[in-house]
C-alpha cells in the first residue's frame, strides 16, 4: 500500500501518456522520481511532489510505482 512520504515514479504507460500529452518534449516524465505528499481522502488519487517542483501534482495510485531507494538516487 503506498503512503505519504514513499518515493514513487511514473508507471511506463502513465509516463507515455504524460510526455504526449504535457508540453511534449519539455520533461521526460519516466525518468522522473517524487515523493507522496499526501492522499485523498477516497485513496484514489496521490498528490506527488516531482524533484525539482514545489507544488504536488495530483496522480491516480494505479499509475505509480513504489521505487527502491538506490533507483530514487539513481544509482545502479
Amino acid at each position: 500500500m503506498i503512503k505519504q512520504g514513499d518515493k514513487v515514479k511514473l508507471k511506463a504507460r502513465v509516463a507515455a501518456a504524460f510526455n504526449n500529452n504535457k508540453r511534449p518534449g519539455k520533461v521526460d516524465w519516466a525518468d522522473r522520481r517524487g515523493v507522496i505528499d499526501r492522499i485523498s481522502a477516497n485513496k484514489v488519487n496521490a498528490f506527488v511532489l516531482w524533484e525539482g517542483r514545489r507544488t504536488p501534482d495530483e496522480v491516480p495510485i494505479t499509475g505509480i510505482d513504489l521505487v527502491e531507494s538506490a533507483d530514487y538516487l539513481n544509482v545502479a
